[in-house]
């Protein structure tokens, strides 16, 4: 009898253990970080937040980040994720930094985990941002992601009707 207690214990422990795959129930890097660019002259403009070793990506058109305050907040400019747009969760073995992504050569950070954007928008608000002298500094662009579908590498989903993403400063030219 005593075999037998011993052979269940053994299989049960075996055959309950997990297989160590890597899963996210939510992306959080609406609070606590804050947004962040590296612009180039290729038409896109790289926005991304850091929290430690964790990043939110955000790939737009340059016609959508512009100096342009949007008349009406009704009605944002927008572009399409997995389209004019691309959105990038990803979790490295360490932290990272803003030259992960400005750099000239890129990182050998090994990535543990990512999560592609397949569906969803982008949409910016942009308004006129003052110092305390009434002096126009730049433009603040408030950036929501809609109806959003995140894949991950490990099959997962992770949907969003509304993700804020955050908001953005330009100065002026």
């Amino acid at each position: 009898m005593k075999k037998i207690v011993l052979l269940f214990v053994l299989a049960f422990t075996f055959f309950s253990c997990d297989d160590g795959d890597l899963t996210l129930e939510e992306i959080d890097l609406t609070t606590g970080s804050t947004v962040d660019a590296c612009s180039d002259q290729s038409g896109v403009t790289l926005l991304f937040k850091i929290n430690g070793a964790e990043t939110l990506i955000l790939e737009v058109p340059n016609d959508i980040i512009i100096n342009e305050v949007t008349e009406d907040s009704d009605t944002p400019r927008t572009a399409t994720l997995s389209g004019d747009a691309s959105s990038f969760y990803r979790s490295f073995e360490s932290n990272i930094s803003n030259s992960y992504f400005c750099d000239q050569l890129p990182s050998d950070t090994p990535i543990t985990l990512e999560y592609t954007a397949q569906s969803g928008s982008v949409e910016v608000i942009t308004v006129e941002a003052f110092n305390e002298e009434n002096v126009l500094i730049g433009y603040d662009h408030t950036i929501l992601l809609t109806n959003v579908v995140y894949t991950g590498t490990n099959g997962q989903d992770i949907r969003y009707g509304e993700f804020p993403y955050g908001t953005f400063r330009t100065a002026l030219p």
